[in-house]
């Protein structure tokens, strides 16, 4: 059987024989891209010059929309539009007949009635039609309905401006228009339709008002609006004219009502179990649909793996996370996907699959519709209009299509699937029935059992205040997670480590226990709840780490982001944060929570990467360190973009790194060692910059309800704590060329060894490096500098006394700073002479270096360089186990211990 696109449509078959359209008109059109600005002349060809202006304008769009209908039903048929452009099309002329039918039905108004006028603000009204579902999102099928909401911003009357007008009250005079705009799109007349219009989405459905002012929309949201409803108002858009400035000011009074309504401020995950309902509930009515009528076929809107399923899993997301990110809070589906992809949400593999899927159903929606112009999603159960419904998608036979389009749909049904997890059955052992059963364990266990305080324990904690005070519906759901939870634990892990898990994780469940959302999450996913106790097995550090942040059980949900070039990864996670940053710039407060929690997102991520054992140390620290990088910058740039007097677009300052987060050795709880630099000639220049410092700083450790920021530490400028809070960079320069023979000199250079410029102005960090070359490269007496570093070891040691027997891996001697101090000691001493010593390595790699200029034989560099890759090991361990100081057996460190004291003592005690 041979495709006729001319043939396919029987609606195009009578236009073309009732002679509605012309042949030679559809193909001159087809050359042509059709838009919004496409319509005006063929409208005033087509709308007949006698007559009412708002009956001639019905019939010039009827007419209008067989002209744009028939031009796609060939331009898509014949391979020549794809699925975006005719969705556009038909979103476009939606907008422009409502445009054009309220420009005229409103004249026709005023005409009698007079304008209608605010009451509190006495500015004129204009009708806001808010377009939601495929209009709203410019996604509109070809023979789709539209769905409408009508408002308008405030009560009032209307001002005649003649005797002969009578006054109207705004409720009654937009009542009215939107009957008349109703009737002008819907009405069927021997011309057709423009549009069908489905009114059912506004406040009260059916029952509600036709239209609604924004004081009686909020209050509706605030007292009656429900989950379905803010799931409909996701794609809610204003498509009333763009360029009447009434309507501009109605819509962002609109849109500052809907999105509060829409987007919870908290990450929602209450959305999924509503979204489940909404979605169980359509899917049964579309199997019931095709059981009961014979006529029809699989529901490729409806149906499982149907369109509707791809929209729900872009949404979802929308729900639970655009309270926090802006960036999800736009309306088309296929960017939605993309906006999940770049937020780690989900894989690019899922959104190439959903994509692909999502352009198949929508073309097969086309063209089930241009069969007969009528609203179906269904297939034809008749076999010879399936072959030509399989032919016009360019399938040689059904059967071949049928493939495809399973395929497709088993495809979204397995992510719907895994993105709204079935509900499962209660479990087995505690299981949901999680009280009962563990008042039975107590009185099954006897008190020798190694689980039986466990099992009394966990009796116990309903009766504790925090849950008591949980709402029915959240105990419930809590109650189905700590059984999952408990279940996994006691038949997963092995019964010496029964008593650890379990007490974390009974500290994790009271956290979150007045906070639905996370008790929601957990029973929605119960794979979380699995990587949850993982990780709380794992580490104590870890388990206080979520416990306090809650929040972060959202990033087991993501499709791991995480990759391990450390430049490429920390320059975009920079676009994205100074993105986000730009999208709120005149909320302080809420820029800083943005930070707060990119900070703690990025942080659980690369922690989850090391408890896996998929970094090293050195590479945990690495991205840390530049993590803090990207954190400082943001932060300076936005103090100073809301710094009201600034003389300059960029600050001529920067940032210097110094300490573990200078030599990119950073920990998951390391604070920040800087120091501030300016260059800048202005007479009010201090002024400005210990300005911006403080505020720097305020942003830094303000506590937040998502914490601080990191803590900081200046004291190592000039003078320290005395010192000024930014210095001028000529003085920074005489400070440390000055000729003093003391400790605090040495010590000051010391610390310059491991400092780098971080972030802010490029001339000043260049100006910065040459003034550390130059004092890391002077000469220096070697016995000398021997005598100070010396002596301020020793107060180092003396400093940070260790009663125990244990080996304190960082402050004992023989430990971390011995080597610490020897890297300094050869930079100083030597760096005169090899000016590669300068060079900000760390110091695995400067012992490297030392070795490979004589400075050290070859094996005891080697084994400096081993000894303090150990030590790091060894102290991270002990930090994820929670301890604050790192000190472990003394017996496991002998060896270590040994071979940096023979250093020590080889470099500083001979001669």
């Amino acid at each position: 059987m041979l495709f006729d696109p001319w043939q396919y449509s029987h609606y195009l078959s009578r236009l073309l024989k009732a002679k509605k359209v012309s042949q030679e008109v559809i193909n001159a059109s087809l050359t042509s891209v059709w838009t919004r600005f496409s319509f005006i002349e063929p409208l005033r060809q087509l709308t007949p010059q006698e007559g009412p202006h708002s009956q001639r304008l019905a019939i010039g769009l009827r007419r209008l929309r067989q002209q744009v209908y028939s031009h796609l039903i060939i331009k898509d048929l014949m391979g020549l539009a794809d699925v975006h452009e005719v969705t556009q099309l038909m979103s476009d002329f939606a907008e422009f007949s409502i445009q054009q039918a309220i420009r005229t039905l409103t004249d026709e108004l005023i005409s009698r009635h007079g304008t209608p006028v605010g009451r509190e603000t006495h500015q004129s009204q204009e009708l806001l039609v808010i377009a939601m579902g495929k209009l709203g999102g410019r996604e509109l099928n070809v023979s789709s309905d539209i769905d409408l909401i009508f408002a308008y911003e405030e009560e009032g009357d209307t001002h005649p401006s003649s005797p002969e007008q009578r006054s109207i009250s705004n409720q009654d005079f937009f009542h009215r228009l939107g009957q008349q705009l109703n009737k002008l799109l819907s009405e069927m007349t021997d011309e057709g339709f423009v549009f069908r219009v489905d009114l059912r989405l506004r406040p009260n459905g059916t029952a509600g008002p036709l239209v609604v002012n924004l004081a009686m929309l909020e209050d509706y949201f605030t007292i009656q609006g429900r989950d379905w409803e803010r799931y409909a108002w996701i794609k809610a858009r204003v498509v009333s004219d763009p360029e009447n400035a009434q309507v501009k000011r109605g819509t962002q009074a609109l849109m500052e009502k809907v999105i509060p309504f829409v987007y919870r401020r908290h990450l929602d995950f209450s959305a999924m179990s509503a979204l489940r309902s909404i979605h169980r509930l359509i899917r049964d009515e579309a199997s019931a649909s095709e059981l009961k009528q014979s006529y029809r076929g699989t529901d490729i809107k409806l149906g499982s793996g149907g369109i509707r399923e791809i929209e729900f899993i872009a949404q979802v997301f929308q729900l639970i996370h655009g309270g926090q990110d802006v960036k999800l809070r736009v309306i088309p589906t296929l960017e939605v996907l993309d906006r999940l992809v770049e937020r780690g949400f989900m894989t690019a593999q899922d959104r190439k699959q959903l994509r692909e899927a999502y352009l198949f159903l929508r073309q097969l929606e086309h063209r089930i519709q241009y069969r007969e112009d009528l609203q179906i999603h269904y297939l034809p159960v008749n076999e010879h209009d399936l072959t030509e419904l399989a032919l016009s998608m360019g399938y040689m036979d059904s059967h071949s299509f049928l493939k495809k389009l399973n395929a497709h749909r088993d495809q979204v049904s397995l992510l719907f699937d895994k993105i709204f997890p079935k509900e499962t059955e209660p479990v087995l052992s505690i299981g949901d029935q999680f009280w009962q059963r563990a008042e039975g364990l107590v009185d099954e266990y006897h008190q020798t059992t190694p689980d039986f305080a466990l099992i009394q324990k966990l009796s116990s904690l309903k009766n504790t205040f925090s849950y008591r005070a949980q709402t029915s519906r959240t105990r419930e759901q809590f109650d189905i997670a700590m059984g999952k939870g408990i279940t996994l634990i006691f038949e997963g892990y092995p019964s010496e480590q029964h008593d650890t898990i379990v007490n974390r994780f009974l500290r994790f469940m009271e956290a979150i226990s007045r906070k639905a959302s996370y008790v929601i999450l957990l029973v929605e996913y119960p794979h979380v709840i699995a990587r949850l106790i993982d990780l709380l097995n794992t580490s104590e550090w870890a388990s206080q780490y979520i416990t306090q942040r809650p929040q972060l059980l959202d990033e087991f949900l993501k499709s791991n982001p995480f990759h391990h070039d450390v430049t490429d990864y920390w320059n975009n996670f920079k676009d994205h944060l100074q993105e986000r940053m730009n999208e709120v710039p005149d909320d302080i407060e809420e820029q800083m929570h943005l930070l707060r929690r990119a900070k703690q997102q990025q942080t659980f991520q690369i922690l989850l990467q090391d408890l896996h054992k998929k970094l090293t140390v050195t590479e945990v620290a690495d991205h840390l360190s530049a993590m803090a990088d990207v954190l400082a910058e943001v932060v300076l740039t936005a103090v100073w973009q809301q710094y009201p007097k600034k003389h300059i677009p960029h600050p001529k300052l920067a940032i210097i790194a110094y300490g573990k987060w200078g030599s990119k050795e950073m920990g998951y709880a390391s604070d920040l060692d800087l120091v501030f630099l300016h260059n800048d000639d202005d007479p009010d220049a201090q002024i400005h910059y210990s300005y911006l410092v403080r505020k720097f700083s305020q942003w830094m450790v303000t506590p937040l309800g998502t914490g601080i920021l990191y803590d900081i530490d200046m004291q190592l400028r000039p003078n320290g704590s005395a010192g000024l809070l930014v210095s001028p960079l000529d003085a920074f320069h005489h400070y440390h060329h000055q000729n003093r023979d003391n400790s605090a000199w040495v010590w000051e250079h010391q610390a310059l060894t491991r400092a780098r410029f971080c972030c802010g102005d490029n001339p000043v960090g260049e100006s910065f490096n040459q003034i550390r070359f130059d004092v890391l490269t002077k000469e220096r007496n070697m016995t000398s500098l021997k005598q100070e570093i010396l002596s301020m070891r020793e107060r180092m040691y003396h400093g940070h006394p260790n009663p125990t027997e244990l080996f304190d891996i960082k402050h004992d001697k023989g430990g971390m700073i011995d080597i610490e101090f020897i890297v300094q000691f050869l930079i100083l001493a030597h760096a005169h002479q090899f000016h590669g010593l300068t060079d900000n390595l760390g110091n695995v790699a400067l012992l490297q270096r030392c070795a490979q200029l004589g400075l050290l034989n070859t094996e005891e560099g080697a084994a400096l360089a081993q000894c303090y890759i150990q030590y790091r090991e060894w102290q991270h361990t002990e930090r994820l186990k929670g301890a604050t100081e790192a000190r472990i057996p003394l017996a496991i460190a002998n060896q270590h211990i040994l071979q940096v004291t023979r250093s020590w003592d080889h470099l500083f005690l001979t001669n």
